[in-house]
């Protein structure tokens, strides 16, 4: 499951990463082939990390555990502006075409890594969505 600590004013964070059935916030544990998905992401970026931020980006893999193969990617990347003595916290929503190289009955997992640039500094933070399964 994703990671559960809170970021401290000079860290960001992926507090929850998830499936979703597309467009909602409905979390997946069956996915049919043929559908299309979204990975969901909950952050947060620490008070004193935001007063300095120009942009973050998340890119999150899709693996088939069953095959130990990545079997899609990608990312979402945004500009942010600078707020003082504010922490921030966003859901980033990362959305995924149908499956492709799984078969029914295989065992799926998001891996997500969360990056904020601030300045000429970056955070990062990686976390495990839940496993779902590939339905027929």
């Amino acid at each position: 499951m994703a990671t559960t600590t809170t970021a401290n004013a000079e860290d960001a964070d992926i507090k929850l990463l998830y499936v979703a059935a597309q467009g909602t916030d409905f979390t997946v544990e069956v996915l049919d082939l043929a559908t299309p998905f979204d990975v969901i992401a909950d952050v947060e970026i620490g008070e004193n990390l935001n007063e300095n931020v120009k942009e973050h980006s998340i890119r999150v893999s899709i693996v088939n555990l069953s095959s130990a193969a990545r079997i899609d990617l990608n990312s979402v990347t945004a500009p942010l502006t600078p707020q003082n003595n504010t922490p921030r916290r966003e859901r980033l929503r990362v959305p995924f075409g149908a499956l492709a190289n799984a078969d029914p009955g295989d065992v799926i997992q998001a891996i997500g890594t969360y990056k904020v640039t601030a300045g000429v500094n970056t955070d990062v933070s990686t976390a495990f969505s839940a496993t779902f399964t590939v339905g027929g």
